[in-house]
Order: C-alpha cells, then structure tokens, then sequence
C-alpha cells in the first residue's frame, strides 16, 4: 500500500449531513446522501469538480456521522439551499492512500494509513474524506478503487 503526502488548496464542497450505525445501514444512508447532493446537482445546474465523498469531521464508536456530497466550484457552493449545506476543505498537507477492493473492507485500509502516520511521528487530524472513484454498479467490488485522505495535524 502506497501513502502519499500531498498539499491540498481550499476546496468547496455541498454535502448533506448523515447518520447510521456501523452495519449494512451504511450504504443505504449514503445512497441516499449523494441521491439527493446529485439530485440538487441536476436541478440547479451544478458542476460536480469530483466523484462522490464522504467525509468524517470526528469518530463516534457508536454512531457513524458523515457528510456525503461532491467537490465543486466556490460559485456553484454558494447555490446550496437546504436541505444540501456547502463547506470548505481547509488547504493545507494530508495523507492519502487508495483502498482497492470492496467497501466493507476500507477499515483496514484506514487503520493501515492512521498507523503509517503514527510509525512516521506525522500527526493526524481530522477531516477524513473518501472518494469513491468507481462505480459501484459498473465496477466488480474487488477492483472498487476509493481515495482516502487524512488532514494532518
């Protein structure tokens, strides 16, 4: 598994708040997130600048809270209109890696780049996203690719 230290400029996103337990819940909360995120994306003519993510401002041990939404232009943020919220992702230095295979799996991919930080003394911090590059319906699970970023402390 490859880690990669990259700088991140600002990057405004839409996003709409979830939550679920850590069970097969999971895909149905976040289909249901980018449902209605590219449900508003069609309505009011927003360009997607990514694949859908995911991103995690904190771990609860008993409740999984996520915010699913896609990267876009500062222009196209400001169009946000509940229920879809905008934010930024901060600029500044993370570490990334690529889970390849299915979605059940991404734990271990997690564990192994928050222990990769820790072995290297680089300090994590939070915001986490995923990006899911593939798609699930056209893509077998075990070659499903997700980028998984961690903001550095």
């Amino acid at each position: 598994m490859e880690f990669t230290r990259k700088t991140q400029p600002e990057q405004p996103y839409i996003y709409v708040d979830r939550e679920c337990g850590y069970g097969p819940e999971i895909a149905e909360a976040m289909g249901s997130a980018f449902g209605d995120v590219f449900g508003f994306v069609g309505q009011f003519n927003v360009t997607p600048l990514s694949m859908p993510m995911s991103l995690y401002l904190g771990m609860d041990p008993e409740v999984l809270r996520f915010r699913g939404g896609v990267m876009v232009s500062a222009e196209d943020a400001a169009k946000a209109r509940e229920p879809i919220k905008a934010d930024t992702l901060p600029a500044g230095d993370v570490m990334m890696t690529t889970h390849v295979g299915p979605y059940d799996s991404m734990n271990q991919t997690h564990q192994a780049l928050w222990r990769h930080m820790e072995t290297e003394g680089i300090p994590g911090a939070f915001p986490i996203w995923e990006i899911y590059v593939d798609d699930p319906d056209n893509t077998a699970p075990e070659a499903l690719r997700t980028e998984i970023y961690r903001a550095i402390g």
